[in-house]
């Protein structure tokens, strides 16, 4: 019995030596991993200073290097702003002040960018374009919008002189004039458009509004009709009136071929020796228009003056004399015409009359009937 103990316990020591040796094991190794684990960390943080004091010094040795050779360099003072602008509606000083350039400040410490953001939210500048020319220049390219007409609020109205008148241009944008020049009062002015529902740098695209610009850039090169104002009240038609006070009919649509047929009309009536008075270019054919003799030019300064008829130069009164002086003082003679359901009494009204014989000084000065002549719905 006491030898099976002895056998017994000498196995429990055994067991235990064993655990306690696993035990120191483990305990070795954690230790070993823990100090692999310090040593990378620590390399880590080295790494990352080194890489920070580097980054940080990059920095600051850039900086002081930059500031040293540009941005703190006399050199680079701004001396010189070059505008070069296609108008003369915006100022210098304008220009100046709204891009915020001064001279003697480094030509890098400007922002072009800003600088240009300005300058395109004054309404009458289109595109702009800034560089710098080192080493102390900024050039400042500027287009400006080309007005073609005004739009005003009233036809009384001079639209030079309005404060709620406005410029616009082809494209249709309105843009208030830094200061007036010659060239805007030679612009035609439109009328009938609601001018106090718009503010300047706003596009206009109403089918009258842009029918408008279309009809004064189709015609801007043109000589024997120039335009003075367009009326817009109607709706659904130009009105257009030209420096001699002519008034023509314009249909929103197709103003091409509307103008087309007004130079056939302006075509035949100087052919005639007249000019137009009324015209209404919607009708595609049987053209109504009323036609007029040209005033009479005013005589000039120092020339004589015509002489007048003596009572010895009076006409014999023959009886065709007499008969025509009858006619003449009694009702003005009318050109025979045959009947055109186009002409109206308006248009009738513009044939020539002759005025009485007693007025001139022989009876060659009546005006005679000539044979009918008809063109484009208009008789003579």
């Amino acid at each position: 019995m006491n030898s099976r103990k002895k056998i017994s316990n000498r196995r429990r020591s055994g067991v235990s030596l064993h655990k306690t040796q696993g035990l120191l094991e483990v305990k070795v190794r954690s230790e070993m991993a823990v100090r692999q684990r310090n040593r990378v960390l620590l390399m880590w943080i080295c790494k990352i200073t080194l890489a920070a004091l580097m980054v940080g010094g990059g920095i600051y040795g850039g900086r002081e290097l930059v500031n040293r050779l540009f941005l703190k360099n006399p050199e680079y003072n701004l001396a010189v702003v070059e505008i070069n602008d296609d108008g003369s509606a915006l100022t210098r000083e304008v220009i100046l002040s709204t891009t915020k350039l001064k001279l003697g400040q480094n030509i890098f410490s400007f922002s072009l960018s800003k600088a240009r953001e300005e300058l395109l939210a004054l309404p009458q500048v289109e595109n702009v374009e800034l560089q710098r020319a080192l080493p102390n220049k900024i050039i400042v390219e500027i287009v400006e919008r080309r007005p073609v007409a005004w739009l005003a609020e009233a036809k009384t109205a001079d639209p030079s002189t309005s404060e709620n008148s406005l410029l616009i241009d082809s494209k249709g944008v309105l843009f208030k004039p830094k200061r007036q020049l010659p060239e805007y009062l030679r612009l035609p002015a439109i009328y009938g458009a609601p001018v106090e529902n718009y503010l300047p740098g706003d596009t206009v695209n109403s089918p009258e509004v842009c029918a408008a610009l279309q009809l004064v850039q189709k015609n801007s090169d043109a000589n024997r009709f120039r335009l003075q104002s367009i009326d817009l009240s109607r709706g659904y038609c130009l009105i257009a009136t030209d420096s001699r006070r002519a008034k023509i009919t314009f249909g929103i649509d197709d103003i091409g071929r509307q103008l087309d047929r007004l130079g056939a009309v302006l075509d035949y009536a100087a052919a005639q020796g007249k000019e137009i008075r009324t015209v209404n270019l919607m009708v595609e054919k049987n053209i109504p228009a009323v036609l007029a003799d040209p005033a009479a030019p005013e005589p000039e300064a120092g020339a004589p003056a015509a002489a007048e008829p003596q009572p010895s130069a009076k006409p014999s009164a023959t009886p065709a004399a007499k008969a025509t002086s009858k006619v003449s003082a009694s009702k003005p003679v009318k050109k025979k015409t045959a009947p055109s359901p186009l002409t109206t009494p308006r248009a009738e009204s513009a044939v020539h009359r002759a005025e009485p014989v007693t007025a001139r000084p022989t009876p060659a000065a009546v005006h005679r009937a000539e044979p009918s002549r008809s063109i484009f719905g208009f008789k003579f």
